[in-house]
C-alpha cells in the first residue's frame, strides 16, 4: 500500500500535467539512488529553456518523492529475495533435497528441475550429481523360441544375428576392459 500511495502522490504532485513525474525529472541512477543532473541544468521540453525558480522548487519536491518511491520498490524486491531463499533451515533443506533427488532418480535433467524448483542450474550441479542417482539396469535377454515354449529364463549372451545390439554390447565390454 505504501508503494501505491507514493506512486499516487507522485502522479498527482503536478495536477496540470506540465511536468511528467516519470520522464521530466531528469536521468535517475538506480544504483546510487540519486539524479545525475542538478535541477538547474534541466530544460523545459516545451520551450527548450531552463525551468524558472518556481518550477525548479516543484521539481525538487517531485524528485524527493520519486526517490522515496524507488526506495519502496527496492524494499519490495528485498522482501521477495528473502521469500525465495527460504531453504536455509534444516527442514527446508531436507525437503528440497528429497524433491531434487526424486527428480534426478526419475531421469530429469538440471534445466528441467530448475523450472520446477526455485534453484539455479549452477546451484543444482554444485550440490547434486546426476550419476549418483541415475542407474542403468542389467541387460536382460529373452529368446523368442524360449518364450513361445513358456520358458522365461534370461540368457547372458546375445545371439550373433542381432547385429546392432550385439555391436553395442561389444562396445560396452570394450569400455569395461579399458577402465579395469
Amino acid at each position: 500500500m505504501k508503494k501505491n500511495s507514493l506512486y499516487e502522490q507522485l502522479i498527482n504532485s503536478e495536477p496540470m500535467g506540465f511536468i511528467d513525474p516519470l520522464t521530466d525529472l531528469g536521468e535517475f541512477d538506480i544504483f546510487q539512488m540519486k539524479f545525475k543532473k542538478p535541477v538547474r541544468h534541466l530544460k523545459n521540453k516545451y520551450s527548450g529553456k531552463p525551468y524558472s525558480l518556481h518550477w525548479q522548487n516543484k521539481i525538487e519536491d517531485m524528485r524527493s518523492l520519486f526517490i522515496k518511491y524507488q526506495e519502496s520498490l527496492r524494499e519490495d524486491v528485498k522482501e521477495e529475495i528473502v521469500i525465495s531463499s527460504r531453504a536455509r533451515n534444516h527442514e527446508n533443506k531436507e525437503y528440497l533435497n528429497e524433491i531434487v533427488t526424486t527428480y534426478l532418480k526419475l531421469g530429469f535433467k538440471f534445466p528441467e528441475i530448475e523450472k520446477r524448483v526455485s534453484l539455479s542450474v549452477k546451484r543444482l550441479r554444485n550440490h547434486w550429481n546426476r550419476r549418483d542417482y541415475i542407474s542403468s539396469h542389467k541387460l536382460v535377454i529373452y529368446h523368442k523360441d524360449d518364450l513361445k515354449v513358456g520358458h522365461y529364463e534370461t540368457r547372458e549372451n546375445l545371439p550373433r544375428n542381432l547385429g546392432v545390439q550385439y555391436k553395442c554390447l561389444i562396445v560396452q565390454e570394450m569400455k569395461e576392459d579399458f577402465y579395469k
